[in-house]
């Protein structure tokens, strides 16, 4: 008798262990239920609704999380997936998630384009209009295009300067003359480009690489 009257008192405070630790969930949720923000995004991006999103986002997933767990004891990260509540739930829950995550890789890789040092109007023509960062290099160096022997000036300098990172010193004059000829044809044999000894778009974009 003694030891049945021993195994239901035993009984009765797992049980009452059990619905503390249960309320006491209910009323604390776990803390991993906030979306971590990553540090890595474009705080300054060239939208910044888009940003604003991103935070607001972050701070609803958390939010909701937690209230589906206070108020209809549904762990979204988790569920009884019989309950069709909580299947709603978390489906929701998982699709804030994915959007915020989508968002968090837009602002990551406009950070990525701004450390390579472009521009705010550089990085929405990327993104937007999807030119590469090469088309925007190539863009940006049109105006070597169209230069051979006899040329001069600046942008013969900058030429020669771009063939010494690459090779033998040449003299950094801005006259295209018979030396920078020779050494741009040099570079176009040795970049399986017709040695023209011209500028064209095939030799500067081998240049720009």
């Amino acid at each position: 008798m003694k030891r049945l009257l021993a195994i239901l008192i035993v009984i009765a405070i797992l049980v009452y262990a059990y619905f503390n630790y249960i309320e006491d969930r209910r009323f604390n949720p776990p803390s991993d239920y906030d979306y971590p923000i990553s540090e890595q995004i474009d705080t300054e991006f060239y939208d910044q609704s888009v940003v604003s999103e991103y935070y607001g986002l972050a701070l609803e997933i958390g939010n909701f999380a937690r209230s589906s767990w206070t108020h209809d004891g549904v762990d979204v990260r988790s569920p009884d997936f019989v309950n069709d509540k909580a299947s709603i739930k978390t489906r929701h829950y998982n699709q804030m998630i994915k959007t915020a995550d989508l968002i968090r890789d837009r602002l990551i890789e406009s950070k990525t384009y701004k450390d390579q040092g472009y521009t705010k109007d550089q990085i929405k023509m990327i993104m937007e209009q999807g030119i590469t960062p090469e088309d925007l290099e190539l863009r940006k160096m049109s105006y070597l295009l169209g230069l051979t022997r006899g040329a001069n000036g600046a942008a013969v300098w900058e030429l020669q300067k771009m063939l010494n990172t690459m090779g033998d010193s040449i003299p950094e004059d801005g006259i295209f003359n018979l030396i920078t000829t020779n050494r741009l044809k040099e570079f176009q044999t040795t970049n399986d480009l017709f040695p023209s000894g011209e500028v064209d778009e095939k030799t500067l974009k081998a240049l720009l690489k």
